[in-house]
């Protein structure tokens, strides 16, 4: 995050900016040498780091890296690697199997084989037919999904034979569908399924394709992919890692609970389920319970051992994809929540800083270096990054598809009306809207089209602390809830609201360290002890006097009398 802000100049775009540096690191993991093939895992273990192939290259990060693609563009407007975007897409088509519609890892050297160790990508632990991995079929599912929504109509049979081929290895019991193991094969090999290894173990590991599924069933209502969805979904709730009452202890994205919740959530909302819709807020309450505001959700909630103590980036995706879901149904109001999690420890889960880098990672290559700069931390410590021996590509699709969803919740409209529920910098074709905090608590509109604007205030700001302007002109703005409300406005006017920026500070315990938080607004400014090798949240520059800048990144997408579609 930078500090270039001085009144009179537009402030930075913190969405656009982490999305654009995010989609250079996703480009610099490609191996065009193989296809696309995407690099996992950066090994910092290593003098110098080294880029790393594994098992997660195929399907899951393949998949990841084609949806973040066409999310991130969305976002930025970047219409550059066309060609190594199309070479990324054969490489994930080309693990479809063209008989029964599923996506295969393959068997080869270096790759793990009975144990899927994701924590040491390049172990082997016993040998591994051609097989398909139920997490890894998730990946390719939102891919798709994406692409249908984004109008790309070519993958609706790739989706349908995805359907058809997970219905076929599925189990009916009853009213629920169920896989029996978290992988299949043609040939089946029962030294495979030792109940003692992690994916076993976590029965959500098997579920967590229900996210993309679900936004599937959405945008085309196919019956057969509805049943199936529905069985999952009820089987998962009955039966999975998460009690009725949502107090569960596991691992949060890797163990699959928080994706198959985020489907389950979609899923309740698209049929009218209330026992789906209450299940998933349920278990989002409990998350929120046990995460600190500024938003470091544990990897391993409830657990013992490293990962009780790291916030994984595409934990932090899950968690914001459910909170908006979740809220734009008015199922719970969680708005400050994301705009906290996102505004905080999502942009502080990004290497933004090349510099702190070569110094943390003497000798690193500068194309590992371009791996690094932009992708999301996979072990984040509250107050620092580089904590683990490696930085996993999962992180970077997660932290895109994050950027993207509280981009595209930030402004919500329908017909006539423009709802702002966060307070970042975005254009629509109706509005454009400038937020100046934390330089300033300030925030503009510029209306582009006949409307009625409702913008939501921070939590923490007192009525009588607003002030509202129309045009240069004061006015007595309606309030309505958390929202001011000005209507009717026309094309040409410029809203403007001014409210206090308060000042707290906060103390935490996280995985038995004690840690203060100095809040500025919505913004943790410091988290104090520094950290080690990458400290981060360290803003104190953003409330020093004004500086001169060169003024902000240009508008990075064009407007259009055509909305955007609405990918998710």
């Amino acid at each position: 995050m930078t500090a270039s802000y001085t009144q009179g100049y537009r402030p930075d775009q913190w969405l656009q900016q982490a999305t654009d540096l995010a989609m250079s690191a996703l480009l610099a993991r490609l191996d065009l040498d193989m296809g696309a093939r995407p690099y996992f895992w950066v090994d910092l273990k290593e003098a110098p780091p080294r880029a790393c192939h594994a098992y997660w290259d195929y399907n899951d990060i393949a998949g990841r890296f084609v949806d973040a693609l066409v999310l991130a563009r969305a976002i930025t407007g970047r219409q550059d690697a066309t060609a190594e975007e199309n070479l990324l897409r054969e490489f994930l088509w080309a693990a479809q199997d063209p008989v029964d519609g599923l996506f295969y890892n393959p068997v080869e050297p270096g790759g793990p084989g009975i144990e899927i160790d994701k924590y040491r990508p390049s172990a082997r632990a016993g040998g591994c037919d051609r097989h398909v991995d139920l997490f890894c079929q998730r990946a390719p599912l939102l891919a798709m999904a994406t692409l249908t929504a984004a109008g790309e109509e070519y993958v609706s049979p790739r989706l349908q034979a995805m359907v058809r081929g997970l219905s076929a290895i599925s189990r009916r019991e009853g009213d629920v569908i169920c896989f029996p193991t978290y992988r299949w094969a043609r040939t089946l090999r029962p030294e495979w399924y030792s109940p003692t290894s992690a994916p076993e173990r976590w029965v959500a590991y098997r579920y967590a394709l229900l996210t993309g599924l679900a936004r599937y069933v959405e945008l085309s209502a196919d019956p057969e992919a509805t049943a199936l969805a529905t069985g999952l979904a009820r089987f998962y709730m009955r039966h999975g890692d998460v009690p009725p009452d949502g107090r569960f202890r596991g691992n949060t994205h890797s163990g699959g609970i928080l994706p198959a919740t985020v489907g389950i959530a979609r899923l309740g909302l698209a049929l009218g389920d209330r026992d789906m819709i209450e299940w998933a807020d349920r278990v989002y309450r409990y998350v929120r319970e046990r995460t600190p505001d500024f938003g470091f959700i544990v990897d391993a909630l409830g657990l013992d051992g490293v990962f009780a103590g790291t916030c994984e980036t595409c934990a932090l995706a899950d968690l914001l994809h459910l909170a908006i879901v979740l809220s734009e149904a008015k199922v719970g109001d969680y708005w400050d929540d994301v705009e906290r999690f996102a505004r905080n420890q999502l942009l502080e889960n990004q290497y933004r800083d090349a510099a702190m880098l070569r110094q943390a990672l003497p000798g690193i290559a500068d194309r590992v270096l371009a791996m690094l700069l932009g992708s999301f931390e996979c072990a984040a410590h509250p107050n620092s990054l580089l904590t683990w021996n490696g930085v996993e590509a999962c992180c970077i699709g997660g932290g895109i598809r994050a950027l993207y969803l509280v981009w595209r919740a930030a402004i919500v409209e329908t017909g006539q009306e423009s709802r702002v529920h966060l307070g970042f910098s975005r254009s629509t074709p109706h509005v454009e809207v400038i937020a100046h905090e934390p330089w300033a608590g300030r925030l503009e509109v510029y209306v582009r089209s006949p409307r009625r604007l409702l913008v939501r205030m921070p939590w923490y700001v007192l009525p009588g602390e607003i002030s509202t302007h129309i045009d240069g002109t004061v006015v007595s703005a309606a309030r309505r809830g958390s929202y001011v409300v000005f209507e009717p406005l026309q094309p040409g006017q410029h809203v403007v609201i001014e409210y206090p920026l308060h000042q707290r500070t906060r103390s935490y315990e996280i995985a038995g360290r004690s840690y203060s938080a100095r809040w500025l607004g919505n913004t943790v400014i410091e988290i104090e002890p520094a950290g080690e090798r990458y400290p981060i949240y360290r803003r104190r520059d953003l409330i020093q006097p004004a500086r001169p800048c060169p003024g902000a990144m240009p508008e990075p997408v064009p407007h259009s009398a055509v909305p955007a579609p609405r990918l998710w």
